[in-house]
């Protein structure tokens, strides 16, 4: 009798662990955000489609532990424009980019103490602007990735990587286009049922909407100093060359400082970055401000002026941006 019911049991165990034994085996033949650092089934297009634009903070993260470079730019969405092939022409310096998409200045500040733990660090660049420049302004997605770091199973049976694992699958086997099933995003980018992607909307949204979000309310970020500071004193002492990048926002963008009278608030923050370490300065009334086909929407500029940025700050020699 109890060998009879022992047998069952192990039967059920069975049925029971036979769908997570092929979940781990697709997972690591799949690895969308190449967690295992081993070769799998996907194409870097298809990586590129599927796990960096859907969790970019997770991507990237991997990407940087598996593949470490001295020389690292670390920010939000608008600085993952900035060409690294032309970086590399004029310093002679491979850099990598660490974006996250929304990325909130605690969590850049988390990226910094992650990649200084897999990589002898010589020049990092910190994408750091006033509308990040928040108490407010806060998430901390960081430490998951940290955890997954240390605990492959929170990788395996995160919820976020089996949702893009099933999209690379589909994608990989089929004609389908990602961004077209992926039906979050899409949701995402509708207001009041216009797709976001005509530019119009979604320039308006981001001076309607977005900048509210940001400066509506407004509290001096007594930690995120005292975090910078940090940042600060590791480089000094481990030889590390820190800049601090204000990129270019839109005059429309920018007069939302002004309307929710915020402005007093922005020049103290330029004066609190100036002591943490070298600022490069292009978020003032310029011809890039006042350029709208400059920017792909009020916040973000298009290649041309990125390319334009990496040429003044890599060859030190500023004609828009300026040194604080």
């Amino acid at each position: 009798m109890i060998l009879k019911d022992l047998k069952k049991l192990i039967i059920k165990l069975c049925i029971l662990i036979t769908p997570i034994l092929i979940w781990i085996l697709i997972l690591v033949q799949v690895d969308p955000f190449n967690y295992f650092n081993s070769s799998n089934i996907l194409s870097q297009e298809t990586e590129h489609q599927t796990a960096r634009k859907l969790n970019s903070l997770l991507y990237n993260s991997l990407w940087f532990k598996n593949n470490p470079t001295p020389n690292i730019i670390i920010g939000d969405s608008r600085i993952k424009r900035l060409p690294i092939d032309e970086i590399k022409k004029i310093s002679g310096d491979n850099y990598f980019i660490l974006h996250s998409n929304a990325a909130k200045l605690n969590e850049i500040i988390d990226l910094f103490w992650l990649s200084s733990k897999y990589s002898n660090l010589e020049n990092v660049i910190l994408g750091v602007n006033f509308n990040l420049f928040n108490q407010y302004a806060y998430s901390n997605r960081v430490n998951e990735v940290e955890q997954m770091f240390k605990n492959p199973l929170m990788y395996i049976f995160n919820g976020n990587v089996l949702e893009v694992t099933i999209k690379a699958i589909i994608s990989h086997f089929s004609e389908v286009n990602i961004p077209n099933i992926s039906r979050n995003i899409m949701l995402k980018r509708e207001l009041n049922g216009k797709s976001f992607k005509d530019k119009e909307i979604w320039w308006q949204y981001n001076l309607s909407t977005v900048a509210k979000n940001q400066y509506s309310r407004y509290k001096y970020p007594k930690d995120l100093i005292i975090r910078l500071k940090e940042v600060k004193k590791y480089c000094l002492e481990n030889n590390i060359n820190l800049t601090l990048l204000n990129v270019p926002h839109h005059k429309e963008f920018r007069q939302q400082v002004i309307d929710f009278n915020l402005t007093e608030e922005e020049n103290k923050f330029k004066q609190e970055i100036k002591k943490i370490g070298t600022v490069i300065d292009y978020d003032f009334p310029n011809t890039i401000t006042n350029c709208r086909g400059c920017f792909t929407d009020p916040i973000h500029t298009n290649d041309s002026i990125s390319l334009l940025m990496v040429k003044e700050i890599f060859n030190d020699s500023m004609v828009i941006g300026k040194k604080l």
